[in-house]
């Protein structure tokens, strides 16, 4: 902005003189910016005003979408609710037919469990680690005739082996022996004396971990036995522990293939057995007895496939009898069924009719109840009486539904008479005053063509309470409403009709639907026109703004020329007087 001086050689405030005649062209500016902020007002109210009716569009939709089927029939849904959920649960679709059944559970399905016929491990000797066999770190007491002796497991100065923990204990006259099962017992050297294991301040694991008890005789007998293969033990290793020597190769479990190389440990086997789904089984060391026990995830009276491959390893886990050729090439393999003890089938009635099924999940097609799936959870007793099953409509949704709908509408037809009011943005729409009676109409008057029992909203329950039958003038109607009671009984009289009065061919919240949608319409709606119209406006008066704003500067660049002018002229004026005295 460039500086002015007002009336230097006349004395006279231009200045002034020049905001003032600006001012007056400044005034019609102002009314064009009024008209730009009224416009912008409008297209905000009609934004709130297309989301009101988006809004009861959405939840119309919900309901009308019952045409398409599947999960958008809200009147299909079905609950299935057990008399006694520790007994069976279910789940239903919406195909299930709606009556009550009775149902008795006399046995669960179990899992076939497969276990070494014997010991796949050597009985631990002098040389296995005592670390291997779960003892940890820590001290163990033994009383000779009351005289206390101490034994360290482990660490830097304890005893490592089962070897040196036999000799540890000889040096104060007790001899402790494994036998060809594994068993330990102990005892004293000399018949005579009185031995006693385990004191409270001992901090080894061994007493529990072998679980010793004394006998009459004074000598301790382990419970547990000890081997010397761990799971942490590398299967094709020499000094493996197990009875046979492992060979590297394939073996099959379920419907997957496993492979053990020079690297495979027991655990890491286990792992990728557990892992894999298509083994369809879990498998577990137990090293207090050493056989290797695979368990079936699959429920049912079926045995575990189980086959050897390449590698001997199922054969020397007792699974499998197998004979190889010269090269090391199978030749033959039988499984030992008598080494799995069998899964029992589930036993049940429905109605009195006996039925089985080969696991604890019980589809349609075993049970003959059309999309229901029950899961049995415990046999039913004599105390429990007599467990049903009732499948019925769900009605939750339906009625979440039916509430938004009654939400939307009140949002609805209160936005219309606020926006179209004297004082609103869109006052004198006649579009938006002739939507919202046309619903208004649809919502409180009688429907007589969609062919079932219900002929207003205000019979399933949706109502002013000042609608019926002989009444649906529209001099008085207030929000909507939602008896919740009432549209139970509906459904539970005639669901039938209930859909047919709302979602049916010429249904009410059809009708209502096809009103609100022609408003909606991409281009042809009324508010995609009436939009279009406004920001044309909008930018008509930016345009006209912008004009006005540069006419008014060029005006007053040419004011202040002018008076520039005049105050040159004075000044040589005054020059030209002064040069004559």
């Amino acid at each position: 902005m460039g500086i002015t001086f007002s009336g230097l050689v006349s004395g006279l405030d231009t200045s002034s003189w020049v905001t003032a005649l600006v001012s007056v062209k400044q005034e019609k500016v102002s009314s064009l910016q009024n008209q730009l902020k009224g416009f912008q007002s409008s297209k905000s109210v009609l934004n709130d005003t297309k989301n009101t009716v988006s809004a009861l569009r959405t939840a119309l939709q919900k309901l009308t979408d019952a045409k398409f089927g599947g999960t958008f029939d809200l009147f299909s849904k079905n609950s299935a609710k057990s008399s006694n959920e520790d007994i069976f649960t279910a789940t239903v679709g919406a195909n299930a037919r709606r009556q009550n059944y009775d149902i008795t559970v006399q046995q669960l399905a179990t899992y076939t469990k497969a276990t070494s016929l014997t010991s796949a491990s050597s009985v631990a000797d002098d040389s296995t680690s005592l670390s291997n066999l779960g003892m940890n770190e820590g001290v163990l007491t033994a009383y000779v005739n009351g005289q206390k002796n101490s034994i360290k497991i482990g660490g830097e100065d304890g005893v490592q082996t089962l070897g040196e923990l036999k000799a540890a204990f000889a040096d104060f006259g007790v001899n402790l022996n494994v036998d060809a099962n594994g068993v330990v017992n102990i005892a004293a050297q000399n018949g005579t004396d009185t031995v006693h294991i385990g004191a409270t301040t001992d901090t080894s694991n061994f007493t529990s971990l072998l679980g010793l008890e004394r006998g009459e005789d004074g000598v301790y007998t382990s419970t547990n036995s000890i081997y010397k293969a761990t799971t942490a033990s590398q299967l094709v290793a020499d000094d493996a522990g197990f009875n046979q020597k492992i060979t590297a190769g394939t073996f099959t479990i379920g419907g997957a293939e496993f492979t053990i190389d020079e690297d495979t440990t027991l655990s890491s086997l286990i792992s990728e057995i557990n892992s894999n789904a298509d083994a369809q089984a879990y498998a577990y060391w137990d090293g207090a007895t050493g056989k290797l026990t695979i368990t079936s995830t699959k429920e049912g009276a079926s045995f575990i496939n189980i086959e050897a491959g390449t590698s001997n390893f199922t054969d020397v886990m007792g699974l499998t009898t197998s004979e190889w050729d010269g090269e090391g090439n199978l030749v033959s393999s039988s499984m030992f069924t008598e080494a799995q003890e069998l899964g029992k089938n589930a036993i049940f009635t429905i109605n009195g009719t006996t039925m089985t099924s080969t696991s604890n999940t019980v589809t349609a097609d075993v049970s003959r109840i059309d999309d229901v799936t029950l899961t049995l959870k415990r046999v039913s007793t004599e105390e429990d009486g007599q467990t049903t099953l009732s499948v019925t409509q769900d009605t939750s949704q339906l009625k979440e539904a039916l509430s938004a709908f009654v939400t939307a509408y009140n949002d609805f037809v209160s936005k219309i008479d606020e926006v179209t009011s004297s004082s609103g943005g869109l006052h004198g729409e006649s579009t938006l005053t002739s939507l919202k009676n046309t619903i208004r109409r649809y919502a409180n008057g009688s429907n007589d063509m969609n062919g079932g029992a219900f002929k207003l909203l205000a019979d399933i329950g949706i109502s002013t309470g000042s609608a019926d039958g002989t009444n649906v003038s529209t001099s008085n109607l207030d929000n909507l409403t939602l008896d919740e009671d009432k549209l139970l009984q509906a459904l539970e009289e005639d669901p039938d009709s209930v859909r047919a009065l709302l979602t049916g061919e010429n249904s009410i919240f059809g009708m209502m639907e096809d009103a609100v949608k022609q408003t909606l319409e991409s281009t042809t709606g009324y508010f995609d026109i009436k939009t279009k119209t406004i920001e044309s406006n909008i930018t008509r008066m930016n345009d006209k703004i912008k004009k006005q704003n540069e006419n008014i500067s060029a005006y007053k660049t040419r004011l202040e020329a002018k008076f520039k002018k005049m105050e040159e002229m004075i000044a040589a004026m005054q020059q030209n007087y002064s040069s004559l005295n």
